[in-house]
Order: structure tokens, then C-alpha cells, then sequence
């Protein structure tokens, strides 16, 4: 269990943030590494080659020490669209007419757009699973998957209201039919203790701005080594073996760099963004993310302790994530909360029809009293 650190954001006291799912508060210290990465655009003789590359690796490197497998298997892109539209171009090749790409239901749209498009241009369809409210995600998806299913494109957890998805058991359907797997990861990377080694993804995109405390901007893009021979999104020459050598940059090299690099966005090294991710990524290191995990399940469990008690239909423990607590409201209570709890500087989101609770580590007892009690009220 980790402390209340409260003391490491600029958050006031007399506001309750409980939607780090929506975007996470910032770190006093990334702040501070992101205006002085500003500032370098003021001094370009300070701006040097190396530093074209140094911070992007760096950050690889604490991927691949937090989330498993190599710094190789890490690209570094804008969105979770862009990362997502890289895994569907290397896969619609691979796609014919009547293959079906399985989806869940209510998905994020970055998840559906780019199989939509791929399904107009290999005659592939989409089938989209959903499930009632006494059955689970897990049982629900790979029930479903079929020798006509190849693709499965699923969210770590449902982002609406955290219910848990188990990737492994999932992941082993998946290569028992020798379907593609692909996850977005936003709404658990850096704060669930996910083995990507054991899931064995073809594609794991997250972006970083929310549970892994990064600025807005950046996204993490995990590929599989079976897909590092794939045609990226774009031809950025950062990602060629002699883009180091500036001086011999007119000599142009169709080689790449190794592993997942060719799939990089272009200008990769923005000091407005990499050095505040690096600090995030080496404060949720230094947590540990198994540590985060619990605390926030020890923070959500009080929570829900103080509203199941006045009717609130609450995902059960054993169904949900251990960072986000979807709360239904009770039927006749159509009032609209967020707003309401908005007014009293307490901030959660609404989902569909789930109340959203994402907790961090800055919230602390007075918080977690102030959203219960004006909640219920």
C-alpha cells in the first residue's frame, strides 16, 4: 500500500479528483521537465543530434522494464487511432472476404473506426459481442470466437465502467484459433499488472496520458516481433539505420532501425512531451505498479462500501478492475451527477449509463467522504 501523495501534484484541497480514467492529474516534476524541454526551443545550439534520440529510448527502455518484453518491441505514437490504424493496415492484408473481425460492444471509437475501414476494403465484417449484467466479459468474448473469426480487437478492460477482461485466457482462444489479438491498453497500462509476455498480443496500444501520468500527446504502441517486417503508417527517417549520421541524411536508406522503431511517428523527439513522460514512467517504477494497484483497490473499496448501502448498483469486486468503479444509478434517480458533484469541485464521469470513479494516489479520506456524501445526497 502506498501513501497518500498528494504532496507530488498541484491539486487543491478543496477539490476531488476521481477521473484519472478521463485524464490524470500531472506530476509537479514532469511539469518542470516539460517547461524546461520547452525552453530548449529558445537555445537550439543546446539542442544537439543525440537528443533527436536519446529521451525516445529512454522511454522504451522504462516500458519494456515496466510492461515486459524488449525496448525493441516499443514504438512511440500520437493517439491510440494512429497506433491502432498501424495494427489494422499490417492485418488487412492478411484478410479475405467473410472473415469476421470480433469487437465488444460500447468500445471506445479508436477501437471500431480503423476496423470499419478495413472491413470496406478486404470484404471482412465486423461482429460486435455484447453481454448482461450476470455475465462477464471473458466467457462473453471467447465464447464467440469461431473459425471465422480473425481478428479479436478488445479493450484491457471495458473503459465505460472498468469490468475485468482476463487478456491470457482470452489470448489463448485467440492462438487456439489463430486469430489476430490486438488490445487497447489505455485504461490499464501503468496501473494493472499486466504480463505481455503471457498475453502475447499481436498489437497492445495505450495511451499515456492517463494511467501511466504522461502529458497529452503520446502513446504507447507495442508490436509483437512476428510483425516487425509490417509496412508502417508512415516512412519517418528517424527510424532508418544512418539517421544518426546527420551529415549523410541525402544518402537515403530504405533500412530500418531495429525491432518496432519503423513504427514511430514522425519528430519523435518533442521536448513538450518526452521528458515529462520520462519522469512519469520513472515515478510509476519507483511505486511499483502492483503497489498502485492495490492502494486504488483499497481507495475504490471504500467507496463502494459507503454507496452500496443506499441502493447504488455497483460492479462487483470479483467483475471489475482494481482502479475503476462503474456505479449504475439506482432506478428514479435520473438527476445528473456529474454536473451536480461538479459544483461541489468533485469531478467523476458518466459512461453510458455507469458512473465512472477512477481514483489516483492523490486522493486521500477527506475526498473519498466529500464524493460519498454528495452522491447519496
Amino acid at each position: 500500500m502506498i501513501s497518500c501523495q498528494r504532496h507530488l501534484f498541484n491539486i487543491p484541497e478543496n477539490i476531488s479528483y476521481f477521473n484519472c480514467a478521463y485524464l490524470s492529474p500531472q506530476l509537479n516534476e514532469s511539469k518542470k521537465a516539460l517547461i524546461e524541454g520547452a525552453n530548449l526551443k529558445s537555445v537550439p545550439w543546446e539542442w544537439t543530434s543525440e537528443k533527436f534520440f536519446a529521451d525516445v529510448e529512454k522511454i522504451r527502455v522504462l516500458c519494456a522494464d515496466l510492461f515486459g518484453e524488449k525496448p525493441d518491441n516499443y514504438a512511440l505514437v500520437p493517439s491510440v487511432s494512429y497506433g491502432m490504424n498501424t495494427a489494422a493496415r499490417a492485418i488487412e492484408s492478411k484478410l479475405k472476404k467473410g472473415d469476421q473481425i470480433l469487437l465488444i460492444d460500447e468500445d471506445f471509437p479508436s477501437n471500431v473506426l480503423a476496423w470499419r475501414r478495413v472491413c470496406k476494403e478486404a470484404g471482412s465484417s465486423i461482429v460486435t459481442v455484447s453481454k448482461d449484467e450476470k455475465s462477464n466479459w471473458t466467457s462473453t468474448i471467447i465464447d464467440h470466437i469461431n473459425s471465422n473469426v480473425k481478428v479479436v480487437s478488445i479493450s484491457s478492460c471495458h473503459w465505460a465502467n472498468g469490468e475485468y477482461i482476463d487478456l491470457e485466457l482470452v489470448s489463448k482462444k485467440c492462438k487456439e484459433n489463430k486469430c489476430f489479438f490486438i488490445i487497447d491498453a489505455t485504461q490499464s497500462l501503468g496501473v494493472n499488472e499486466h504480463s505481455i509476455k503471457k498475453i502475447n498480443p499481436d498489437f497492445l496500444i495505450a495511451a499515456a496520458y492517463k494511467w501511466m501520468l504522461c502529458p497529452y500527446g503520446l502513446a504507447i504502441l507495442y508490436v509483437s516481433d512476428r510483425w516487425f517486417n509490417s509496412r508502417p503508417l508512415e516512412e519517418t527517417w528517424l527510424a532508418r539505420d544512418n539517421a544518426h549520421n546527420f551529415s549523410e541524411l541525402v544518402n537515403y536508406s530504405d533500412n530500418y532501425m531495429p525491432g518496432a522503431r519503423k513504427f514511430d511517428m514522425g519528430q519523435t523527439a518533442m521536448p513538450t512531451l518526452l521528458p515529462g513522460s520520462i519522469i512519469a514512467l520513472e515515478q510509476i517504477k519507483k511505486w511499483g505498479i502492483g503497489n498502485i494497484s492495490k492502494t486504488l483497490s483499497a481507495i475504490n473499496n471504500k467507496i463502494s462500501s459507503g454507496l452500496i448501502k443506499y441502493d447504488f448498483n455497483l460492479i462487483p469486486e470479483s467483475k471489475r478492475v482494481n482502479h475503476i468503479l462503474g456505479v449504475r444509478v439506482p432506478k428514479g434517480k435520473n438527476k445528473d451527477y456529474v454536473s451536480n458533484l461538479r459544483r461541489e469541485n468533485i469531478y467523476i464521469s458518466q459512461r453510458g449509463s455507469s458512473l465512472r470513479i477512477a481514483p489516483y494516489l492523490h486522493n486521500n479520506d477527506k475526498d473519498i467522504e466529500r464524493l460519498i456524501n454528495s452522491i447519496v445526497k
